[in-house]
């Protein structure tokens, strides 16, 4: 249970990339098969995309890997990589803060309007609402890589710890034509 409320975006996202998927196949179906389209999945689907961006953006922050120069990090020491990170985090913080302060009386807007979608007619805010709750999971999740990064230069100040570990790693990942574990 932990690890699912742990990665909550990644599953989230996942759902909606299969919901959709489901739903454009059952349209392509259903339009020339049953010559009978799906008159909403059009929609639904466009809803469900955008949901999915935003849910594996939060994800790929949560597992460091969103985008970054790896090529100028590499050549840094860890102490220099770790303060180049953190800043970083800070201009994405910064980032996450303004795209909240944007759409946040966008949400707030089709709420007291009431504005729903043209066929579904489902509240645009329901949609909506997902894109501030995804900037402040990405602010969280930035404020705890920062911590960690700080934490991870503490414990391996030389960074020999992580060279190591991301050595074992590829040697690992090393398979010969025999399908045995290589060098």
């Amino acid at each position: 249970m932990k690890k699912i409320l742990n990665e909550f975006e990644v599953y989230l996202g996942t759902v909606c990339s299969i919901a959709m998927v489901a739903i454009l196949f059952a349209n392509v179906i259903g339009r020339y098969v049953l010559s009978n389209s799906i008159k909403w999945a059009e929609e639904v689907c466009l809803m469900l995309f955008i949901l999915s961006i935003y849910f594996g953006a939060a994800g790929a922050v949560r597992t460091r890997q969103h985008l970054r120069l790896e090529i100028i990090l590499e050549r840094l020491s860890p102490k220099g990589r770790m303060i180049l990170e953190i800043i970083d985090n800070v201009i994405f913080m910064a980032f996450c803060v303004v795209i909240m302060g944007g759409i946040l009386p966008l949400v707030m807007q089709l709420y007291t309007n009431g504005t729903a979608a043209a066929v579904t007619g489902i509240p645009k805010f329901l949609i909506y609402i997902w894109l501030p709750i995804m900037f402040v999971v990405m602010f969280i999740r930035l404020i705890i890589d920062c911590v960690q990064r700080v934490r991870d230069y503490q414990e391996d100040p030389t960074g020999e710890k992580k060279k190591a570990a991301e050595l074992a790693a590829m040697q690992n990942m090393m398979v010969d034509d025999d399908g045995k574990e290589g060098v």
